[in-house]
């Protein structure tokens, strides 16, 4: 009721104010009502029209555009790097020699211990392998004295053939000096003789000659020719003597030529038997005992025996490892990742022995890829077990460092630590990897075009 009359009394004023005058109205009304109450007339009654936004859905708007932009800022800045688990071991660069046992037997000695520096050709270990019987006792030191007696008896043998041939060589040296001689007495006969022959045939034509005139008989003439025919006889008989004399010494001379061979035949018959019983009986003695000795230069790294232990053919005995070789990590990378991998590639270590949630992560680069996958014999050398399906490459990771530290000291690394490893391979934008797929599309596309 207020409003109605307070509305009904301006509606008057303003009503009854242009016949008074403008100055009249004027007057009338700033005298009548406060300005409030003309204030509160000229405005509406309900006021404004607003509309209240609840503070919580700005913030919302306000981090929801902030996400939005981040995202976007992280596909174009951020980097994911594709990773690839391997695992392996440590081992020297210069690598390391696993010295075997030959065959099997019993550790008797040990010259080394382990850490010990040896060098090419000092002795680490004796292997035995003597065997005994009922009858004989140690067969193997039996059959080896057998042996060194069938040895001297071919170095007797030896010895003898070649004293025979000397002997035999000096007498037929002597035969042939006297059938010379022989020879040239009877040439210095013959020469003799043969002149009495020329003479009795020079007086027999004279006696001939004169006979036939009359001067000499029938009787002297024959009894010339008598004694020619008994000189041409011993001039045979000389000649026959000499050519007897020349087969002799042609046939010692022959013998002096074959002696050296047949000498040298029978010694290289006794020498092939003495080699043979030799290498038997270097048979023998390794049969009894085997001396392993330092095949090169290095540091016993590990002593996988003791003395009296049993071992047999082709186990692993001891490791040498090169002096102050350092060590890498010798990796085993599956075909289906060893495309990204590349001399230089960043790795990350975690040794078994030092667990990287307690002592942290170790890096290394890569320094080495074979160019062909390993053999299955290979990877059963490495591995000690049956290979996988998928080939896999070795890989050689130069190390950071060479100890790790653990409650505030360094420890050295030892060769032959299992670790395993991820193989930092491919690294990308965020964006690239999302849209991969598309990029593959296009390659694609590309290609077949």
């Amino acid at each position: 009721m207020r409003s109605n009359g307070s509305g009904l009394a301006t509606q008057q004023l303003r009503t009854a104010g242009p016949s008074i005058g403008g100055n009249g109205d004027t007057v009338l009304s700033q005298g009548l009502f406060r300005q409030e109450a003309i204030d509160a007339q000229t405005a509406p009654s309900l006021g404004t029209v607003r509309l209240a936004t609840p503070v919580s859905h700005q913030v919302w708007t306000l981090a929801a555009l902030g996400v939005a932009a981040g995202i976007v800022v992280w596909l174009f800045v951020g980097q994911y790097t594709r990773r690839e688990h391997v695992t392996g071991s440590l081992v020297p660069q210069a690598g390391l020699i696993n010295v075997t046992a030959r065959s099997a037997g019993t550790v008797t000695k040990i010259d080394i211990a382990e850490g010990a520096i040896v060098h090419a050709g000092d002795v680490l270990l004796t292997i035995s392998s003597e065997r005994s019987s009922a009858s004989m006792g140690d067969t193997s030191a039996a059959i080896s004295a057998q042996l060194r007696l069938q040895q001297a008896r071919l170095q007797s043998d030896i010895a003898d053939t070649q004293h025979l041939a000397d002997e035999q060589a000096r007498d037929l040296h002597m035969q042939q000096n006297m059938l010379q001689k022989q020879i040239h007495q009877v040439d210095a006969q013959l020469a003799i003789e043969q002149r009495q022959v020329d003479g009795f045939s020079a007086l027999l034509k004279r006696l001939q000659s004169l006979g036939a005139k009359g001067y000499v008989s029938a009787l002297d003439i024959q009894q010339q020719q008598t004694q020619e025919l008994n000189a041409e006889g011993q001039v045979k008989s000389l000649a026959r003597q000499r050519y007897e004399s020349m087969q002799q010494w042609s046939s010692a001379s022959d013998q002096l030529t074959q002696l050296p061979l047949a000498t040298a035949a029978k010694l290289d018959a006794l020498r092939s038997q003495m080699a043979q019983n030799e290498e038997a009986l270097a048979q023998s003695e390794a049969d009894r005992a085997t001396v392993l000795r330092a095949p090169s230069d290095g540091v016993v790294s590990a002593m996988l025996i003791k003395p009296g232990q049993a071992v047999t053919a082709g186990q692993s005995l001891l490791a040498l490892m090169a002096k102050d070789s350092p060590l890498q990590a010798q990796l085993l990378v599956p075909s289906s990742a060893i495309g990204f991998v590349h001399v230089g590639s960043d790795v990350v270590l975690h040794y078994q022995a030092f667990p990287y949630e307690k002592f942290g992560v170790q890096h290394g680069t890569v320094a080495g890829i074979s160019r062909s996958a390993l053999t299955p014999s290979e990877i059963t050398t490495l591995l000690g077990q049956q290979p996988p399906q998928e080939a896999l490459y070795r890989v050689q990771v130069r190390l950071a460092t060479q100890h790790i530290e653990a409650y505030g000291t360094l420890q050295p690394l030892k060769p032959g630590m299992v670790l395993d490893a991820d193989m930092l391979l491919d690294k990308r934008r965020m964006i690239e990897w999302v849209f991969e797929p598309l990029y593959g599309m296009g390659r694609r596309y590309a290609g077949s075009l």
